[in-house]
């Protein structure tokens, strides 16, 4: 993999532990794709399915963001039973041209923001806690319980991430990010490995603070559309949250003054892809945008940062 190369790590601030050895990561020469089978998803399946979107339903209504609220009510993404790909994909290449995926598991870094730049979107046919997870792993040690497991799976991937892709600004800014991704890989300016993987990490970092671990402010407008008001200082935007009961509540917790388990900061570009993140446990850090806008304009404003020359 191409961010194996840590030459430039030193530079990195909140270094911390990758922790995805083990899982099995497909790049472009693996039999990657996959169709789902949808009338062999199991009753444990669907079951675990529920337990985990109810389980979260109220929280995600009372505290995530606008864009969220709005395209999680326009899917038919069920609440009792595994979502049908095939029912999903075409709603959403009719809104915004994105189209899912199907993979057979974690797509490398090459791969994953190639397919991002062409409007596709990975997801996965397999759920956390299930018999067939467990069987992909049978060989290995790989933590899989409700709360975490370092492979996305299809509750992650689902019900956090496609909401998001409904919404016409978010959809175009997701597919450039993967666009400049796809661009540093092929490094036309020359830079050569090792600045290529640095400067792919610091992507990968913008990313993880952003729309997998975002937060913005909460100005009072989304209540309208929520059944209970949202009653602390923040929305959810990042789809590592949304999907994870446990980082949902932290982020309430510490929002209310509950806890100080993780730090609330004010969203810095410059901060955010030099900072390094972990894979395994609640983060002990959020960064909180003013808007989206505002996260689409510092994003645009700023893609020289992920062109480092060393």
């Amino acid at each position: 993999m191409l961010i194996d190369n840590k030459k430039y790590d030193y530079l990195f601030s909140n270094h911390r532990p990758q922790t995805i050895e083990g899982i099995y990561i497909f790049g472009k020469n693996d039999k990657y794709l996959i169709n789902q089978n949808y009338a062999s998803i199991s009753d444990i399946e669907n079951r675990i399915w529920s337990d985990l979107y109810i389980r979260l339903e109220l929280l995600l209504d009372q505290y995530a963001s606008k864009e969220y609220l709005l395209g999680i009510q326009s899917l038919p993404i069920p609440r009792d039973r595994f979502p049908d790909f095939n029912a999903i994909s075409p709603i959403i290449k009719d809104s915004t041209g994105w189209t899912l995926l199907p993979v057979a598991g974690f797509l490398d870094e090459e791969l994953f923001f190639e397919v991002n730049a062409q409007q596709k979107f990975p997801v996965t046919d397999i759920i956390r806690k299930s018999p067939r997870f467990d069987n992909k792993y049978r060989d290995r040690n790989i933590q899989n319980d409700e709360g975490y497991t370092p492979e996305p799976d299809i509750f992650h991937d689902i019900q956090a991430h496609t909401p998001f892709l409904m919404d016409h600004k978010f959809a175009e800014f997701l597919a450039d990010v993967g666009k400049l991704g796809h661009e540093i890989i092929l490094d036309k300016r020359k830079l050569g490995p090792e600045l290529v993987a640095h400067n792919l990490k610091r992507l990968q970092n913008f990313a993880w603070w952003t729309y997998e671990f975002g937060l913005l402010k909460n100005n009072g407008d989304s209540d309208n559309i929520r059944k209970k008001s949202n009653d602390i200082n923040y929305e959810i935007y990042g789809a590592g949250i949304i999907s994870s009961y446990d980082e949902t509540n932290n982020i309430i917790k510490c929002a209310k003054g509950e806890s100080k388990r993780s730090k609330l900061l004010p969203f810095d570009i410059e901060e955010a892809v030099m900072t390094r993140y972990d894979y395994s446990d609640i983060q002990d850090r959020y960064y909180v945008i003013d808007s989206m806008d505002s996260l689409y304009e510092t994003y645009y404003k700023n893609k020289d940062l992920f062109f480092y020359e060393g």
